[in-house]
């Protein structure tokens, strides 16, 4: 059986999934952003496999932010590509009505599970998108949200196949010394890392830490990453007068591993901005490997399967600086509390996180799309 997989690019938390469908089906991966970052800012993104059959579709040809030449590329391809089912987690809107008119299966691959007309023109999408869902072959839905939002759909739960998101876990690689690096051997440490955009709350996380460090002066925080509002929260900082916060900039893959190991816990504020929001939060699991704590809110997608409250970490309302302060109070005053939350982070980690689970159900839903001519 020939697969198309499209895909926006090929990044190392997919390898193993993607690598089990090439040794399965007859796959060609075809990538639609592959060399670009997500909202301006840098990536860092996996080779893709020479052995692979794959195209890269992204060009220069742009009107606004919008790849008009990649569309055009990618209509071409599915127009006239040899396959018998598209499997598609990007450019649904094209996927399946090419999909459709050639006769051939669709599984949408899919984080999505925030579904709000903000506008007009969102309005429309999501209407589309849900008739996209509804009308699929089968639905691999990653992450419990997802999987709700679907069944909540009307869709037989028979169609929806979910597992959580997997990362890499990078626990195991070589770390060097954050906390003698920046003299920070006596602090307890609150970490955010990633890109550095309005969707991640970091204006909520910046305020409730600068009511903790007013409490206790032993705090300290690391903004890692970078991004186009870094200046503006820099700057928000100094307002609010906080001492103990150091933005790193942009941290490559070599150097996370020791800025998780550093950190006594670590917190993702994301919030619903507009359209935007978090789907899953890969950062999570990430965190959770290294037997860390972990706080985020419920526009964060892995707070819903990773986080059990009380447990390994707190999920909290988002834009509530309230409660934030309250979680990563609880948390930093109780070393002993602290410790076990981080154990019960890693048990979660080892069994949700589950690269061969994920493989079998993704396979699952393929066998379930090509081997059944009807749905409802």
């Amino acid at each position: 059986m020939k697969i198309i997989v499209v895909h926006p690019a090929h990044m190392d938390y997919r390898q193993e999934i993607f690598e089990s469908l090439n040794k399965k089906y007859d796959t060609t991966f075809i990538f639609t952003k592959h060399g670009r970052g997500q909202e301006g800012v840098k990536e860092e993104q996996a080779s893709i496999p020479p052995e692979w059959k794959s195209k890269v579709l992204k060009s220069d040809f742009l009107i606004g932010r919008k790849d008009i030449g990649m569309y055009l590329r990618l209509i071409k391809e599915l127009l006239f590509g040899k396959y018998d089912l598209v499997l598609t987690s990007t450019s649904w809107y094209i996927c399946w009505i090419i999909a459709k008119v050639r006769g051939k299966k669709f599984i949408f691959m899919t984080e999505f599970w925030y579904w709000q007309d903000k506008s007009f023109i969102r309005k429309i999408l999501n209407r589309f998108t849900k008739i996209v869902v509804k009308n699929s072959d089968s639905i691999f839905a990653m992450g419990t949200n997802a999987y709700r939002s679907c069944i909540e759909l009307g869709i037989k739960e028979e169609r929806v196949f979910m597992h959580p998101q997997c990362a890499v876990d990078y626990s195991e690689l070589p770390t060097f010394n954050l906390r003698v690096k920046h003299n920070l051997e006596d602090k307890k440490i609150v970490l955010f890392l990633g890109r550095i955009v309005k969707i991640k709350g970091l204006d909520y996380l910046i305020e409730s830490f600068s009511r903790l460090e007013h409490d206790e002066e032993n705090v300290f925080m690391i903004i890692a990453g970078d991004g186009p509002d870094r200046i503006k929260y820099e700057k928000l900082s100094k307002e609010l007068g906080v001492k103990n916060i150091l933005f790193t900039g942009r941290v490559s893959k070599k150097e996370i591993s020791s800025y998780y190991t550093a950190c006594d816990i670590f917190v993702l504020p994301s919030i619903f901005y507009k359209q935007s929001y978090e789907p899953w939060g890969l950062v999570i699991n990430e965190a959770m490997a290294f037997s860390k704590p972990v706080i985020a809110t419920n526009a964060v997608g892995a707070s819903a399967d990773m986080i059990e409250n009380g447990y390994n970490g707190y999920t909290v309302e988002e834009k509530n600086a309230d409660e934030l302060y309250n979680s990563m109070k609880k948390m930093l005053y109780n070393d002993e509390n602290m410790r076990l939350m981080g154990e019960n982070s890693r048990k979660i980690f080892e069994k949700k996180n589950n690269y061969v689970s994920l493989s079998e159900t993704l396979n699952l839903s393929i066998e379930y799309a090509i081997s059944n001519l009807k749905y409802c």
